[in-house]
């Protein structure tokens, strides 16, 4: 039986929790997720814990926020006035929207609403958690050197 090694590509399931164990990721009822090692496709403390795993192993990585989606930034959290947010739809909190930020198109989520006023947050919505990555190697495909 093959052990992974650097460069192999593999054939990966994984299931993706918060630290209250609601799981928002999970590939085990679809298509493993394809990957080269070495090729900065995964998150390189994942890779580092696949080596030397064969097929059907399982690992669990946990990575601190600073790992995972980075610090929950209070500065990234703005009221704007409504009139500068050009939505097609009125929105509520929780609404996942698109809007420029210094010229840049990003992703926000709306925090809260008032009649003059939207609150937005820049951050990853998983920013300041700590996650848990379960992977199991589903296969580890033949090297075509």
């Amino acid at each position: 039986m093959r052990f992974v090694t650097d460069g192999d590509t593999l054939l990966l399931h994984f299931t993706s929790t918060r630290p209250d164990g609601e799981v928002f990721e999970d590939t085990r009822m679809g298509e493993p997720v394809r990957a080269t090692l070495g090729k900065n496709q995964i998150n390189p403390l994942f890779e580092e814990a696949l080596i030397g795993k064969k097929q059907g192993e399982t690992v669990t990585v946990v990575l601190s926020p600073e790992k995972a989606y980075g610090k929950f930034r209070r500065r990234l959290v703005i009221t704007v006035k409504r009139k500068k947010v050009k939505l097609d739809h009125e929105p509520v909190p929780g609404d996942l929207v698109r809007v420029k930020v210094m010229g840049k198109s990003c992703m926000v989520t709306v925090v809260d609403v008032t009649e003059k006023t939207i609150t937005i947050d820049a951050n990853h919505p998983l920013a300041g958690e700590t996650i848990t990555y379960t992977i199991t190697v589903a296969g580890i495909l033949p090297r075509a050197d």
